[in-house]
């Protein structure tokens, strides 16, 4: 069941939580968008098939019962400075009072990155203690580890990213590109381009599917992949995953790609 329906059958029992974190498996502008996308379509979804509501919701922030702090991708550029102090009083200002349209009130909080430990504390009653039928959605699209005050009153919901095909030259292309590259230049090309680590980590396995049925590089890979996923589990920075990932390629991809 897609994670949409599952927050959709929740709303329907009367189950839904209180404050949402959203990840996805990237950090990336794309990323960004989707965590948005995800959150303005589950609202809308919520308002239209749960409380019946005939209006089309294009833009959340046309709804009196929802409150969407932060910069939206599709509008402005993305800030790294700290919520102001009058962004950060909004928010507990706006759960005040009753919902007008609704039973319940949403706010989308785009940007966790720009949370630091002042708005954390200014928050922390908030987040402790609902007003009446609410819902938070804290989105992380940088992936950003959260103050402990943050995300232990949170629950953590993994979105993945949706696959985009990728053509053998493609991935040769990028294995080429590689061997070429020391690991700052590597990082300095790859780490913010387009496509995020997830994607060429998908596209690793499935090269690796591709191969001859040796057992050892398939043994390597598995080992791999249990260091990246504990990586992954621990919220390890960008550049230490991506680091992994380039000496794979070297020590284990290169030599019996270039053959």
């Amino acid at each position: 069941m897609k994670l949409h329906d599952v927050l959709m059958k929740k709303a329907q029992n009367k189950e839904l939580g209180h404050f949402y974190v959203l990840e996805g498996s990237g950090e990336s502008q794309e990323t960004q968008k989707l965590l948005e996308d995800f959150v303005h379509h589950f609202i809308r979804d919520y308002y239209q098939k749960i409380e019946g509501h005939k209006q089309s919701m294009e833009n959340l922030m046309d709804h009196p019962d929802v409150l969407v702090l932060g910069n939206l991708t599709q509008t402005e550029d993305p800030t790294d400075s700290p919520f102001t102090v009058s962004e950060s009083d909004a928010v507990s200002r706006f759960f005040e009072f009753k919902a007008v349209q609704s039973k319940r009130k949403f706010a989308v909080i785009t940007e966790a990155h720009r949370i630091n430990t002042i708005v954390a504390n200014k928050w922390l009653k908030l987040l402790e203690e609902p007003y009446g039928d609410s819902t938070i959605f804290l989105i992380n699209g940088r992936r950003q580890k959260l103050l402990d005050t943050i995300h232990s009153r949170a629950i953590h919901l993994r979105i993945p990213l949706p696959r985009t095909e990728l053509s053998t030259e493609d991935w040769d292309e990028f294995l080429t590109t590689t061997k070429s590259l020391s690991l700052s230049q590597f990082l300095d090309k790859f780490q913010k381009g387009e496509r995020d680590l997830a994607f060429w980590v998908n596209e690793l396995i499935l090269w690796e599917s591709q191969q001859t049925d040796d057992p050892t590089p398939k043994q390597a890979l598995e080992e791999w992949l249990k260091n990246y996923r504990e990586m992954e589990v621990f919220h390890q920075p960008s550049a230490t995953k991506w680091s992994l990932f380039y000496s794979y390629l070297h020590e284990r991809v290169l030599p019996r790609a270039s053959h």
